[in-house]
């Protein structure tokens, strides 16, 4: 426990550090790292149109999730709903800002023209997020069995912790194929080798949500905000990311 706090302590130094806390008139908004360019350009936006401030902390998932039920100081969270519900936190209100979508993609020098490319018996390495604790390692789990390609394809399978390794792993050539989402696939198309968008059907709906934590004190800014997000200008934001 006690090395919780001193993770969790620096942790909030370096969010902070990167966007200080400021007056009790401007939102706090923690987000996953995965969704920092559009949360960069949606915040951009309204404090342009509106005068007000948002200040803005990242990191994966877990730390986000940890130092939104624990520090008292985030006021919105942006994030999978399943995920954050499952992870214990609860909201006064949501806005739904869309929908993830997973992808295949490929390294550099491979092309990926469909899903059925997994069947090729060349593909020895597919990377994926981690099943049990990433949303879309689920999401690539549910579509390998709905497909049936599952068991057969799990000697082929690298399971990893999240999104940003199967990049990595992609990068480093070390897999031939990996699953990422739409959001990071489009902030990184120039590493990649290309991508395909994984059948909606085949996975269930993976509905991204800013979400109002309920013990939030600022509750009209925090409407403002979600009012801007059903503006023209928020939504071709949110488009342009993927969602």
């Amino acid at each position: 426990m006690f090395r919780m706090r001193i993770a969790l302590t620096a942790f909030v130094f370096l969010l902070c550090s990167v966007s200080p806390m400021r007056a009790d008139d401007s939102l706090v908004l923690a987000s996953g790292a995965g969704y920092k360019k559009m949360v960069n350009a949606l915040t951009a936006a309204y404090e342009q149109e509106t005068g007000r401030t948002v200040d803005r902390l990242y990191g994966n998932m877990g730390r986000v999730t940890a130092l939104a039920e624990q520090s008292g100081r985030v006021d919105v969270v942006l994030g999978a709903d399943d995920y954050l519900v499952g992870a214990g936190l609860k909201f006064s209100a949501k806005h739904l800002l869309g929908k993830g979508r997973l992808v295949l993609a490929c390294p550099k020098g491979s092309i990926c023209a469909s899903v059925r490319a997994l069947d090729d018996p060349d593909v020895k390495r597919i990377a994926l997020p981690d099943t049990s604790k990433a949303i879309y390692g689920r999401a690539a789990r549910e579509f390998l069995s709905s497909t049936d390609r599952l068991p057969g394809i799990k000697p082929r399978l690298v399971e990893v912790a999240t999104v940003p390794q199967v990049f990595s792993y992609l990068v480093a050539d070390e897999v031939d194929m990996g699953f990422l989402n739409l959001t990071h696939a489009l902030h990184v198309k120039d590493k990649l080798g290309g991508y395909v968008l994984v059948p909606e059907e085949t996975y269930k709906p993976i509905e991204i949500i800013a979400g109002e934590l309920a013990d939030c004190k600022k509750g009209s800014l925090v409407r403002d905000f979600f009012q801007f997000l059903d503006t023209p200008k928020a939504k071709g934001i949110i488009k342009d990311s993927g969602l």
